[in-house]
């Protein structure tokens, strides 16, 4: 990698880091959506009188059928989180290292 090259990388990836930083985010604010929808959806169950098993087991095996999917779309959202917060930092490591030689090559010149 010429220095040309590490100045466009370094020009370049402070855009890159804040589009991962909204993205990241984004997937909060999705991630806490889900979690809502899947409150909003146990608690109806619950006051609707759907779950109805004679111990705790039965109630939360119940509670996890009737909530498949809204379970599923946290599981996934959860999952997005964690993979826009390892693309930051992968942005921002990269950054740093070149930063870094950077700084090598300025004393170098």
């Amino acid at each position: 990698m010429d220095r040309q090259s590490i100045i466009s990388k370094l020009l370049a990836l402070p855009a890159k880091i804040a589009a991962e930083e909204d993205n990241v985010l984004q997937a909060h604010a999705n991630l806490i959506e889900a979690k809502g929808i899947l409150q909003q959806k146990e608690d109806s169950l619950l006051l609707g009188n759907i779950i109805d098993g004679k111990n705790a087991e039965i109630r939360a095996a119940q509670m996890r059928e009737y909530t498949e999917d809204e379970r599923k779309h946290l599981i996934e959202a959860e999952l997005s989180l964690k993979n826009a917060v390892a693309r930051l930092e992968r942005y921002r490591d990269e950054f740093r290292a070149l930063r870094s030689v950077a700084e090598l090559l300025k004393g170098v010149a």
